[in-house]
């Protein structure tokens, strides 16, 4: 397959880029001119210049695609490229999140959206892509591990000897997904032109203080009262979110949890500290 990229230098883009890539298929990437391309060059990614704003300038040079997989963020200019790339005939996969399901238990692909603040945008914008006979929306849970894994300061903290900071009681589960699986369901959901609502979420249940604590036996976790802004909402957000339809679907099926994977997130995260990364 020919698959157009955003995002692609990004965590979860970086990640999504290597599997397609794995797979055999051709992958052309969006990528500002100042970005380090030096990863996607080694995966023989041909590098399209340009940013999300210069999009629609860009013509014929992005027809021709067998799919197009929107990954990179931003408020600004997400409704413009999904109304760049959807119209263009070939498969569109956009990336959203599970925030935009909000607090919830027992929640899956059909649970009606009820987001908190920071994803609230988002919300008309997977009704879009839904409405196209070939957009899928996937929704991906927190993710982790990976070189550049947003729980890299847990990691740091605990090799310090130093204490874990939560914000919130950490008594709240977060939906969450592994990177290396996460990207194997994008690789699943464009080779099979799934559409619809898809969830990348695994099967880790335990509450962040459990998470935090199988780190080390010893760790020390310090608690931390949020404030009212968006991020501080996300952080507290409690959500117990399914993928079972996705997995039926997709065939796909999460070789993770947050903590069964623990010796590969340290070797993952040890691998960055020596790259300098």
């Amino acid at each position: 397959m020919r698959i157009f990229m955003t995002g692609a230098t990004g965590y979860i883009g970086g990640a999504v880029a290597t599997e397609l890539r794995r797979h055999g298929h051709e992958v052309t990437a969006l990528v500002r001119p100042a970005s380090e391309v030096r990863h996607l060059r080694d995966l023989e990614v041909v590098v399209l210049a340009g940013d999300l704003e210069s999009l629609p300038a860009l013509g014929e040079a992005l027809s021709g695609y067998d799919a197009y997989v929107h990954v990179a963020y931003s408020r600004e200019h997400d409704r413009q490229t999904i109304d760049t790339l959807a119209p263009l005939g070939g498969h569109f996969i956009y990336t959203s999140g599970v925030l935009s399901l909000g607090n919830t238990q027992n929640a899956d692909e059909t649970t009606p959206p009820n987001p908190l603040r920071i994803a609230a945008w988002r919300v008309e914008h997977e009704s879009v892509v839904l409405k196209s006979s070939s957009g899928a929306v996937i929704r991906p849970g927190f993710t982790y591990g990976g070189k550049k894994s947003p729980l890299s300061a847990w990691f740091a903290a605990v090799d310090q000897k130093q204490p874990i900071h939560i914000v919130g009681d950490g008594k709240n589960r977060w939906a969450m997904v592994n990177i290396h699986d996460l990207a194997a369901c994008y690789a699943a959901a464009a080779e099979q032109r799934a559409t619809g609502m898809l969830h990348a979420i695994d099967d880790t249940h335990e509450t962040l203080e459990v998470c935090a604590r199988a780190l080390s036996s010893g760790v020390e976790i310090r608690y931390t009262e949020g404030d009212h802004t968006e991020f501080a909402e996300a952080l507290m957000a409690n959500q117990n979110i399914g993928s079972s339809r996705t997995r039926e679907r997709l065939g796909w099926t999460p070789k993770r949890t947050f903590l069964s994977s623990i010796d590969e997130q340290w070797r993952e995260w040890r691998e960055s500290r020596a790259a300098g990364s």
